[in-house]
C-alpha cells in the first residue's frame, strides 16, 4: 500500500513593543487651605478644577498630579493606591481619596498624559502646617 506524504507551511508573527515609561510632571498639591469652624471638603478634579465646600476658603492655585506616559498605542492597566495619608505637624493626618483622570483600563499612552486629582475632609480642628504623603501608580500593558 502507497502512503503519501502531506505537508503545510506555519506561519509566525510578533509585535515587539516600545517600553512603557510613565514620568511625573506635577504633584498633586491642594494649594493654601483656610479652615471654618465646620468640617469642609477639598476636591482637586483631575481636570485641574479646585472646589472648597462649607465656609473654608481655598487660596492659592491648586492642581492635579500630572505623568506623562511614553509607550505602544495599545490598552493599559493603571493601579493606584485609593487613599494616601499626608502627614503634617505633630504628626497630624489629612487623608486624602485620590481621583484618577482614567479608569483602570486605558489606551493610547504614546505620549498621553494622565492625571491624578484627589480629595479630602479638613475638619475645624486641623492643625496648621505643610502636609505631605506619597502615594503608588503603576501603568502596565495589557
Amino acid at each position: 500500500m502507497a502512503h503519501t506524504a502531506n505537508a503545510a507551511s506555519g506561519g509566525a508573527a510578533v509585535t515587539i513593543l516600545r517600553s512603557l515609561s510613565a514620568t511625573q510632571e506635577e504633584s498633586l498639591d491642594f494649594g493654601r487651605i483656610l479652615p471654618a469652624a465646620q468640617d469642609g471638603i477639598v476636591t482637586v478634579r483631575p481636570d485641574g478644577g479646585i472646589e472648597c465646600s462649607g465656609a473654608m476658603l481655598c487660596l492659592g492655585d491648586g492642581k492635579p498630579a500630572l505623568f506623562r506616559l511614553t509607550g505602544a498605542d495599545v490598552p493599559l492597566a493603571v493601579s493606584i493606591d485609593p487613599v494616601v495619608a499626608m502627614v503634617g505637624p505633630d504628626t497630624a493626618r489629612l487623608m486624602v481619596t485620590l481621583l484618577p483622570s482614567g479608569p483602570v483600563a486605558m489606551a493610547s499612552p504614546a505620549g498621553s498624559p494622565f492625571a491624578v486629582g484627589g480629595q479630602m475632609i479638613v475638619t475645624a480642628g486641623t492643625p496648621p502646617g505643610s502636609y505631605a504623603g506619597q502615594y503608588n501608580i503603576s501603568f502596565e500593558y495589557q
